[in-house]
Formats: C-alpha cells, sequence, structure tokens
C-alpha cells in the first residue's frame, strides 16, 4: 500500500493513501488529534478518528496540483500518468499551498535543502525552456507544487535577488512570466493588481521584473510570513474548491462548481469576520465586473487558517480576460442568475444582493464609490506601468472596459 505522510509545517498530522480500489483515503494522526494545538487541514475535512473516503479526500489533494498543459508536462517529464494525482503528489508535494506538505513514509519534514540564486541570466534560460520542463520542475531538486494551469514559480525574493528553494525549504514570492498565448499578460495582471490596491480591494503587493529577454510578474505570497529572525513561516490556507469539496474540473459554475451565494454562506459559517469578509467578497465581485474578469472561479478565492481561526485570505489573479477576444466572455460565476457580461443589467446586481443577503442601496453606493476611485486610478497606475514595461494597447483596453461597465453604477 502506498503511503504519503501528511505534515503541517514541521507536524505529522496524518497520512494519504490508496487502497485497493486506487482509492484516495486520508486520517488524521491520533498523536495529532489529542493535541491541544490540532485543527482541521480543510473545512471539508474536519477532525475525527474515522479515516475519509476518496469522494471526502479527495478534493482536497488533487487541488493542489498543477492543471492543464502544465499538469501534462510534468506527468510526461516524470513518466508518471498524468491522471496519477497520488503519484503527482509523491513527486511534486513538498512544497504546496498553505502549510501541508507531502513525504513518502519514512522521511520527515524539515527545512533542509538550500536556496539556489536566479540570476536573470538563469530565469532566463529556464523560461525557454519551460515548454519542455516547466518551471514548477525546472531543478531536480524541486518539489513544488501551486495549483492552476499556468506557468509558475515559487521563489525567495531577498535583497533584490531571487532564489530557487530546494529540498522542503519555502518560499516567499510567486513569479510568473508572459503568456505565450496571451499578449502582454504580465502588464495585464500588474495593472489590474495595483488598481485593486490602489482602491482598497485586499490584496498583497506585486511588481514587475524585468530580464535581457523577458519580463515577469511577482506577487508576494499571502501563505508566507517572516518572523522575527527573518526565517519564512508557512500559513495554512486552501482554496473555495477545498474548502467546499469540489474538484479541480468543477472549479466554474457551469460544471457544478461553487456559485457566489456557495461562496458567500462559506464565509458567513466559518470567518471569524464575517461582516468585513463578505464586505471584501462583493468588492471582489465587482471589481471583477468592472475590469472585465469572466475567470474569476472557485479557485481564485481562499482562506487562511491562522491559529485555528478562519479569514478572507487576499486576493489573486485579478486581471482583464476580456480584452482577448478568444476567450470566453461568459463569468465563472454568474450575477444574480445570469453569466454574459453584455447581458447584465441593475436588476441582475439587485438579485445578487437579495441572493446574498446585502442591503441593496448599500451594495449599489460601493459599487458607484468603486467605479469612481477606479477611473480615478486608472491613468495614475497606467503612467507607473506603460513607460517602463511596455502593454498600452492591453492597459488602454482595460481602461476602456472599466469606463464602460462603470456606467451601470452611476
Amino acid at each position: 500500500m502506498s503511503i504519503l505522510h501528511l505534515f503541517k509545517n514541521d507536524i505529522k498530522i496524518g497520512e494519504l493513501y490508496i487502497d485497493a480500489k486506487r482509492a484516495f483515503v486520508f486520517c488524521y494522526d491520533r498523536n495529532y488529534l489529542n493535541s491541544p494545538d490540532s485543527h482541521p487541514i480543510s473545512l471539508s475535512l474536519p477532525l475525527q478518528i474515522a479515516p475519509f473516503e476518496n469522494d471526502i479526500s479527495r478534493p482536497f489533494f488533487s487541488n493542489l496540483l498543477p492543471e492543464g498543459n502544465v499538469r501534462d508536462s510534468i506527468a510526461k517529464i516524470s513518466q508518471i500518468s498524468k491522471n496519477n494525482d497520488f503519484a503527482l503528489l509523491k513527486k511534486i508535494g513538498g512544497e504546496c499551498a498553505g502549510a501541508v506538505s507531502l513525504f513518502q513514509k519514512g522521511i520527515r519534514a524539515k527545512n533542509v535543502g538550500k536556496y539556489i540564486e536566479l540570476s536573470d541570466k538563469k530565469l532566463d534560460s529556464m523560461i525557454s525552456e519551460k515548454i519542455k520542463r516547466p518551471l514548477m520542475i525546472s531543478h531536480n531538486n524541486l518539489r513544488l507544487s501551486l495549483a492552476g494551469a499556468q506557468e509558475k514559480l515559487p521563489v525567495l525574493f531577498k535583497n533584490n535577488r531571487f532564489f530557487l528553494p530546494t529540498g522542503n525549504l519555502p518560499s516567499s514570492h510567486i513569479i510568473k512570466p508572459q503568456n505565450p498565448y496571451f499578449f502582454d499578460s504580465v502588464q495585464n495582471e500588474a495593472f489590474c493588481m495595483m488598481l485593486a490596491k490602489s482602491v482598497g480591494i485586499n490584496v498583497e503587493s506585486v511588481f514587475v521584473w524585468k530580464t535581457k529577454k523577458n519580463i515577469i510578474y511577482v506577487i508576494n505570497r499571502y501563505d508566507r510570513e517572516a518572523d522575527e529572525t527573518g526565517n519564512i513561516k508557512r500559513i495554512h490556507q486552501e482554496d473555495f474548491c477545498q474548502a467546499l469539496g469540489f474538484m479541480p474540473d468543477q472549479k466554474y459554475q457551469s460544471e457544478g462548481g461553487p456559485g457566489l451565494v456557495d461562496c458567500f454562506n462559506l464565509i458567513q459559517k466559518n470567518s471569524i469576520r464575517p461582516v468585513v469578509d463578505r464586505k471584501q467578497l462583493m468588492e471582489w465581485v465587482i471589481f471583477n465586473y468592472l475590469i472585465g474578469n469572466a475567470d474569476a472561479h472557485g479557485k481564485n478565492l481562499s482562506i487562511l487558517f491562522k491559529n485555528g481561526q478562519i479569514v478572507l485570505a487576499p486576493f489573486y489573479d485579478l486581471m482583464s480576460t476580456l480584452v482577448y477576444p478568444e476567450l470566453s466572455n461568459k463569468m465563472s460565476m454568474k450575477i444574480g442568475r445570469e453569466n454574459r457580461f453584455k447581458w447584465i443589467q441593475k436588476r441582475h446586481w439587485e438579485g445578487f444582493a437579495i441572493e446574498n443577503n446585502i442591503n441593496t442601496k448599500y451594495m449599489f453606493k460601493a459599487a458607484s464609490q468603486l467605479s469612481e476611485k477606479l477611473n480615478h486610478s486608472t491613468d495614475l497606475i497606467a503612467k507607473k506601468i506603460i513607460p517602463k514595461y511596455g502593454g498600452k494597447v492591453i492597459i488602454q483596453k482595460i481602461c476602456s472596459i472599466i469606463r464602460d461597465r462603470s456606467e451601470l453604477f452611476v
């Protein structure tokens, strides 16, 4: 029987194994259950002695893995079936989102390994080779796993330099190169994230890094923090698909995945500050509509576990998808039972407010204020990015979308 030990930071909290039917089974460690500091790793996996069978345990662990072409390439290079979640976790499950790590039986989780400096030249080389070898397995000693279909790489950023964490060492930032299928994706995401921060949306700081050959998007990890000695500490988190028990291929509402009502209910029932977090979630919905982000799905929302208490995590992956005509213009989650951007009217927003127990006048006032702030910030942020990093056409398109969408809330 294949067994992986699950650690939260350096504490063993359970075992994941494959049974005779090739199904996932997860059980918490009894010593961990008896600890006064024990907390569930997922809202979908409460503390209990009895093991969790495949249908309950698999969504949390499968959602730790990359998706799409990145997953396919990692599997092919590693000689693993792309549908073998367990083998992929065994291969790359050392540094995941949140505080969990998976190791083979007999191996303890310790912060061992070394940080390898990534010069601009080395970064350029890795990016040029990513078609053949994805960034997350660009070095033989990496055990890195991040969800999503886009190429990305966890790194340590310190003293204005990048370092690659090997072994089980934690990272502090995530970098993304340009998406080869969607031009100026770095400028797009950087612009939208900077816009979000400028109008008070809860996001981490981002910046753009330019090498000789590439332009790279860099974001601070909200699930990592430095202690008083400067060492990086992992903070546990999970995305909404994990928390609600949806598989990665159910992240869109049209596929049976979570809708906005599910997301607001999750916060209402579990957050220690539901009023604050519900307000932030409402602003996230409005912001995504204003910038034209149709890809705001259940895996783009997360919760943080701090000493067993739950709060809504900072938002991420904010970018305008409407600027790319080849992408769907249908939103991942419906607003008032409508998911087509051009069809959304005030009555749909009223429906959204009613469904989620939000005062309608309060919601429209918040949307109007956010629209006004955004229209004021667009030119200021654009003048910071375009002269240094380009992306003029994309950014101008985003500004136009914001102006058009804002008219609904005037």
